[in-house]
Formats: structure tokens, C-alpha cells, sequence
């Protein structure tokens, strides 16, 4: 179950980046990377106080955007992906990004290209950068928060 709602996002978050009917998706994929940063400390509920629970619904609402934004990325990304078919029916690798005249040379399109200056693109194509990217997001919001049992959620230890 997400531990943020739409309504949270758009008036205690303020977000505006994830639509309304993406926002479940996004925000129970967010609650799951935030159960994994946390080691599953949020798994009996959230914390009792009401400060500490507003910090990690924001942390679900800035992860679920920032999971909505390397969607983004990469769906844009598979979509200037294709083929190019020539008159007698035969396939050429992908889409042509460019083409020259003299000395004859084509480009095609990678499927990473464009997007990837920003974190969001590195992220959409390297696992262990989204992984970072979602981390770092996340603890902004969940830094020195406890549990109901007073253990911090970042803490690692036993």
C-alpha cells in the first residue's frame, strides 16, 4: 500500500509533476523503494507523529516523481527507436537521426540519445544511478525521522 495519496501530493507536496491517473502507479513504487532504503521499518505503519509521517509521505511523493520523470525518459527514448524500411522491403537497423552527402554517411538513433545530460537520463539508463538518484531523493525527506519504536529508518544496524 502507498503511504501517500494524490491529494497529499498536489496540497501538502505541492507536486504537479506526476498526472492524477499515474499517481498509483508511481506511488506504490515509490513506497516500495522507500520500504527498501528503510529496511522495512514502515511495514507495521508509519510513524505515530504527525511530523515524522508528513516527512515520508514527501519522501514518497519526491521519489514517485522522480520515477515518473526516468519513465519519462525512457519511453521517449524507445520511441525514437525504430526501423527503416527501404522500397524493396528490407529492414535497416534503426531510425535515422542524420544523413550527409559528401562521402555518403548516415547516422542512426541510439535510443539514449537525448535526455541523458541530465540525472534523470543517466538514471534511465543505469540501474545503479537510479538507485543513487532515489536514495539521495529520498533521504532528504528521511533523515533524523524514527520509527514507532524510536530506531531511525535510515540506520542500518540491528
Amino acid at each position: 500500500m502507498a503511504y501517500a495519496d494524490y491529494q497529499f501530493y498536489t496540497e501538502k507536496y505541492y507536486g504537479d509533476t506526476v498526472p492524477e491517473s499515474d499517481f498509483p502507479k508511481y506511488a506504490e513504487r515509490a513506497s516500495d523503494r522507500i520500504d527498501a532504503i528503510t529496511f522495512d521499518r514502515l511495514i507495521d505503519g508509519l510513524p505515530e507523529n504527525e511530523r515524522a509521517q508528513t516527512k515520508v509521505k514527501k519522501a514518497v511523493c519526491a521519489v514517485a516523481d522522480a520515477l515518473y520523470q526516468i519513465d519519462r525518459i525512457k519511453k521517449s527514448s524507445m520511441e525514437s527507436v525504430g526501423t527503416v524500411t527501404r522500397e524493396d522491403g528490407t529492414v535497416v537497423s534503426k531510425a535515422v537521426s542524420s544523413v550527409s552527402s559528401g562521402s555518403e554517411s548516415i547516422s542512426f538513433a541510439t535510443g539514449s540519445s537525448g535526455g541523458t545530460e541530465s540525472i534523470y537520463g543517466q538514471a534511465a539508463i543505469d540501474k545503479k544511478v537510479e538507485s543513487v538518484l532515489l536514495y539521495q531523493v529520498a533521504t532528504e525527506y528521511l533523515s533524523g525521522v524514527t520509527d514507532k519504536k524510536g530506531i531511525c529508518l535510515l540506520y542500518a544496524g540491528m
